[in-house]
C-alpha cells in the first residue's frame, strides 16, 4: 500500500469512528440483562462484561402479606443463593458496580414463579391494598439509589389481576410516583392470558418481549424449538399490532435450553458448550429435533446474531434471561449481541448516510454488500486487514449517499454459520483466510441458514467452495426444502482440504428467506458460500 493509500484509509477511518460516536449517542439501542437474585448476584456482576449492557434487571422482589419490603434495610422477600433473603449490602454492591461502569439498575417484580415469602399479589393489588404497595416499591427504588423498576408479573396471576381491574391502575400509579427520569418497563409473554393489557403500554418506558419457552420440560408439544426466530418474528408482529412502539419494544432472548427424551431438562448456554464442545455454540439443537425423540433445544450463536439484527430493525433492542448461563470467550451470546449491536450502529438516522460519506464518492475497488436489511461499504485495501466497514439503514443505496451503485450485490456467508444442521461437524480449514470448515458430511445432512434476504428478486449466482478427495454432489433449496434450486457437482478434488469453488444460477425472493445446503451424496467438505446477483 502507498503512502496516499494510507493517507486516505486513516481520513476515512478517522471520518467513520466520528460519525459512529455521533449515531451511537443518537441511538436508543437497549442490551437489557437479568440477574436473578438465588444466582449469587455479586458473583455474576463481577464476571459479567458490564460495557456490554445498558441496563440490568435484579430479578425478584416481592413485598409480604403486609405489603412490605424491606426490614432492616434489607429486602423481606428476595431469596438469594443460599436460602434466606439477599442483603441490602449485596444490593448495594451490585448497583454501586453497575453504575461505575455507566448501566442503569432496576430491580425486577414477582416473576415467573412467585416465592412462598410474597404476599398474594391479587391482595396486595386491590384498591385497599395498592397505595400501601405502591408507596413501599417506591421507597424501595429511592433508598438503592435504583435507576427504576420493572413489573414482570406473568401468568395466570396476571390474567387475575387484570380481569379485576388492578393491573392497569398499579402501573399508572406507579408510573405517577416514580420521579422524573426513573424508569417502569415490563417483562411479557406473548400468549393469551399472559400479555400485559394494551391499557398500560402508555406508562412504560419500554417493553420486554418474552420470545422464548414455547415448549418445555413439563408443557407444550416436543418436536419443537422453545425459541426460533419465526417465534420472535411472530412476538414482534403480536406486540406491534397491539401498538407497542418501536422506540419500546425489546425483543428478550435465551441464554438457556431445554432437553427432552434422554437428556437433561435444562441448560445453560455454558453447560451446552463445555458438554458437546463449541461447535455446538454453532447451533440451535442437538439431536434430532422431533417429538418423542431426545434432542436440545436452545439459541446458538448465529440465531442471537440474527435476533440482535431483528430486534434492532424492528425495536430498540435486546433483554436477555439471564446473564449467569452464558458462555465464556468466543462462544459469549452476550458479546455476540455486543459485536452486532456496534456493527449495525443502532437504528439512529434511519435512511440517512453517515456524515463521513456524504460527498464523499467510493474509491475503485470499494464494494457495496446488501446484509439483513441493509448496505455494507466494505474498502478494497490489499495487505490490509482488517477492512473498514460502516452500516447505512433502512437499506440505502450508495447512490444515495455520493457514490455509485453497484450493478449487483455480493454476500459471502461462513458455512459454520448456520442456523441449524444435522449431522455434520466443524474442523479448522487450511483455505485461504483459515478459519473453519464444516466437515464429516454424510448423505443425508443438511445446514440451514435462516433470516436471510437480497435486494430485490431475481436471478443470483450461488459460489460454494469446496472440497473431495473422490467426488460427491449436494442440492440447493428454500425454507426446509418448499422451494427445491437444483443439484450441485462436486469434483474429486484430491483431499479433504484441497479447495475448488462450484456454482449454480438460481432465482432467489427478496426475502426473508432460509437457504438450505443437503447432501444427496456425502463424502465432502464445505468452506463458505456466495450469492451474487446476475
Amino acid at each position: 500500500m502507498n503512502a496516499l493509500s494510507n493517507v486516505k484509509l486513516l481520513a476515512k477511518m478517522t471520518a467513520l469512528s466520528a460519525a459512529l460516536i455521533g449515531l451511537n449517542a443518537q441511538a436508543a439501542d437497549k442490551v437489557v440483562g437479568y440477574i436473578p437474585s438465588y444466582k449469587n448476584m455479586t458473583a455474576v456482576v463481577d464476571l459479567v462484561d458490564l460495557s456490554q449492557l445498558t441496563h440490568i434487571n435484579l430479578s425478584f422482589l416481592n413485598p409480604n402479606a403486609n405489603g412490605v419490603v424491606t426490614a432492616g434495610g434489607d429486602p423481606v422477600c428476595m431469596p438469594g443463593t443460599f436460602g434466606g433473603n439477599v442483603t441490602g449490602s449485596e444490593l448495594s454492591y451490585v448497583i454501586n458496580k453497575a453504575h461505575q461502569a455507566g448501566v442503569k439498575v432496576l430491580v425486577s417484580v414477582a416473576g415467573g414463579v412467585i416465592p412462598s415469602c410474597s404476599g398474594d399479589w391479587q391482595t396486595l393489588l386491590s384498591p385497599a391494598n395498592r397505595a400501601n404497595t405502591v408507596n413501599n416499591l417506591l421507597n424501595f427504588v429511592s433508598s438503592y439509589n435504583l435507576d427504576g423498576l420493572d413489573v414482570d408479573i406473568e401468568g395466570v396471576v396476571l390474567t387475575a389481576i387484570d380481569n379485576a381491574g388492578n393491573y392497569t391502575p398499579f402501573i399508572q400509579a406507579l408510573r405517577n410516583g416514580l420521579p422524573s427520569g426513573k424508569l417502569l418497563t415490563s417483562a411479557t409473554a406473548s400468549y393469551n392470558g399472559g400479555m400485559v393489557p394494551t391499557s398500560s403500554l402508555p406508562y412504560f418506558d419500554f417493553v420486554n418481549i418474552m420470545s422464548y419457552d414455547a415448549v418445555g420440560p413439563s408443557w407444550g408439544v416436543s418436536g419443537n424449538e422453545h425459541s426460533s426466530y419465526a417465534q420472535a418474528q411472530s412476538d414482534i408482529a403480536t406486540w406491534k399490532a397491539r401498538g407497542l412502539s418501536k422506540d419500546k419494544l425489546v425483543l428478550g432472548v435465551p441464554f438457556y435450553g431445554y432437553g427432552f427424551g434422554g437428556y437433561a431438562p435444562s441448560y445453560s448456554i455454558s453447560d451446552i458448550v463445555a458438554q458437546f464442545g463449541a461447535g455446538a455454540a454453532q447451533q440451535d439443537v442437538i439431536g434430532n429435533l422431533c417429538n418423542g425423540c431426545s434432542y436440545i433445544t436452545y439459541n446458538g450463536l448465529p440465531t442471537i446474531r440474527a435476533k440482535t439484527q431483528l430486534a434492532l430493525q424492528e425495536g430498540s433492542g435486546v433483554m436477555i434471561w439471564e446473564l449467569s448461563q452464558d458462555a465464556s470467550g468466543s462462544n459469549s451470546l452476550l458479546s455476540a449481541i455486543n459485536n452486532e449491536m456496534d456493527a449495525g450502529g443502532g437504528p439512529g438516522n434511519t435512511g440517512d448516510c453517515p456524515a463521513w460519506v456524504e460527498g464523499t464518492p467510493y474509491d475503485v475497488g470499494d464494494v457495496v454488500l446488501y446484509q439483513g436489511g441493509y448496505y455494507v461499504a466494505e474498502y478494497a485495501n490489499p495487505g490490509y486487514i482488517p477492512t473498514v466497514s460502516t452500516y447505512f439503514w433502512n437499506p440505502t443505496t450508495a447512490a444515495a449517499c455520493g457514490g455509485e451503485n453497484p450493478a449487483g450485490f455480493s454476500q459471502k456467508i461462513e458455512a459454520e454459520g448456520f442456523t441449524n444442521m444435522n449431522g455434520v461437524q466443524l474442523e479448522a480449514t487450511s483455505d485461504t483466510g483459515g478459519g473453519q470448515n464444516i466437515g464429516w458430511i454424510d448423505s443425508g445432512d443438511w445446514m440451514a441458514y435462516s433470516a436471510m434476504s437480497v435486494p430485490a428478486a431475481g436471478n443470483y449466482r450461488v459460489e460454494l467452495r469446496v472440497a473431495s478427495p473422490s467426488g460427491a454432489q449436494l442440492s440447493l433449496d428454500l425454507n426446509g426444502g418448499q422451494t427445491q434450486l437444483g443439484l450441485v457437482d462436486i469434483p474429486a478434488t484430491g483431499g479433504w482440504q484441497n479447495w475448488q469453488t462450484v456454482s449454480l444460477d438460481v432465482p432467489l425472493p427478496a426475502g426473508p428467506f432460509s437457504f438450505g445446503i443437503y447432501a444427496p451424496v456425502g463424502g465432502w467438505n464445505i468452506n463458505w458460500f456466495s450469492l451474487t446477483q446476475l
